[in-house]
């Protein structure tokens, strides 16, 4: 009988060292890249305002694996002449080194440099042309030449994304572009260009996500295009989220210079009848302050709901009109003299309501009888909603402030269903 020794015990215990070093290094493999990239970067910050012969011989120092990551390292707010030479020195690289194809496709979304970065981007793929699309797919090849030969890169992406059969997220992953990425926002913007209603309907959670984090400018830009390609009740949680962010014209003049004057003005009718539609119970379509109020709409510059969502403020170009919920005299005041008497406690209580809209704090509300003056009003024009008040009021409206009070010639520039029909949900 023949016998083999097998040190069991030993293996045992050599496997059980080996798997935390093993796991150790498979969990620090990234670590090691931000490891040497940060050194990199720190090395970089010190020599960067040297002179371009300390930064040159610096650069010519680094192993092939530092000299992979020194794209990473350009930005275009470089001294000139620093920017110049590491284009050069990275030019030299890409000739020995196909990997950094995938480098310079980061850092060119990173960057938002379509100029210096697209250029070595472009002669990266021409020199290792072969080699790269061995690892593509012949159809995702064809796009990445197509992509490279474009005179607007941006609009490129755009339109295959827009365009394409799949998900626009998958379609940009063709191109190794993902939404980490500062490229990819510039690529969303120019496909909100693009887009129709279907899209914006489609992708909601895509444009919440893109708005709540984009800059002031660029969510004006989005909901300029989102109001003009859409009927906004099909879309009215966006509507309602644009609200949010940039109240009305009227209020933020300075949050929509960047709006159509058309979309201005369609935007604040739509969220004033929304406004005044919730004010007056909901969906209740049938509630008659709001049918007789509704066809004043076009005249409104905006709406203001008080003191518990019991007041609501009208506000005309001429005139100021309160109106309550319930029993109660609806006020007319001048808008001039409304502004003087009243109106900032209407901009303070506005304030607030924006400062503590995620905030457990209430902002107090201003109660009805604060904005009650009989002296105030326009001679006459304390109005109640007695029998026949709507005739009543109408007369007034026509023979004191001059208004036109005709349902049908109020709104027959306005379609009936122009910003889509209101559901039941609200």
């Amino acid at each position: 009988m023949k016998y083999e020794y097998q040190p069991t015990l030993l293996k045992g215990w050599l496997r059980e060292k080996r798997r935390p070093l093993l796991d150790k290094t498979i969990e620090n493999s990234s670590q090691k890249y931000c490891g040497l990239l940060e050194r990199l970067t720190e090395q970089f910050q010190q020599i960067v305002h040297e002179p371009v012969p300390v930064f040159v011989e610096w650069a010519n120092q680094l192993s092939r694996r530092e000299k992979l990551l020194l794209p990473n390292l350009y930005k275009k707010e470089l001294p000139e002449d620093i920017k110049k030479t590491m284009v050069q020195l990275i030019q030299q690289n890409v000739k020995n080194e196909r990997r950094l194809f995938r480098v310079l496709v980061d850092v060119v979304y990173q960057t938002c440099d379509l100029d210096e970065i697209w250029k070595l981007l472009k002669y990266s793929y021409a020199y290792h042309k072969e080699r790269i699309e061995k690892r593509m797919e012949a159809k995702q090849a064809k796009k990445w030449r197509r992509f490279l030969l474009s005179e607007d890169p941006v609009l490129y992406l755009a339109t295959e994304a827009y365009e394409g059969e799949k998900g626009i997220l998958e379609e940009l992953e063709t191109f190794y572009l993902t939404k980490n990425f500062p490229l990819f926002k510039l690529v969303l913007m120019e496909i909100f260009q693009l887009a129709d209603e279907n899209f914006f309907l489609q992708e909601q959670e895509l444009y919440r996500e893109m708005f709540i984090s984009a800059t002031n400018e660029e969510q004006q830009k989005m909901a300029h295009e989102l109001i003009k390609k859409c009927k906004l009740n099909h879309v009215k949680p966006l509507g309602k989220l644009i609200f949010e962010k940039l109240q009305t014209y009227r209020r933020k003049p300075m949050l929509w210079k960047y709006v159509g004057e058309e979309e201005k003005r369609r935007f604040a009718q739509w969220i004033i009848k929304l406004e005044m539609k919730d004010f007056f119970g909901g969906v209740n379509k049938n509630h008659e302050r709001f049918q007789y109020w509704e066809k004043f709409i076009p005249k409104l510059e905006d709406v203001v709901v008080t003191d518990e969502r019991s007041t609501l403020i009208m506000y005309f170009r001429d005139v100021v009109i309160m109106e309550v919920l319930g029993t109660g005299a609806v006020y007319v005041y001048r808008a001039d003299v409304f502004h003087k008497h009243f109106q900032h406690k209407i901009d303070r209580m506005l304030m607030e309501r924006e400062k503590y809209s995620h905030s457990w704090r209430k902002p107090r509300e201003v109660k009805r009888s604060e904005l009650m003056d009989k002296s105030l009003t326009i001679p006459g024009g304390w109005l109640i909603h007695n029998h026949d008040w709507q005739m009543k009021f109408d007369a007034w409206l026509r023979r004191e402030l001059g208004w036109e009070v005709r349902r049908d010639v109020l709104l027959q520039k306005e379609t009936e269903n122009d910003e889509g029909s209101f559901d039941t949900n609200g």
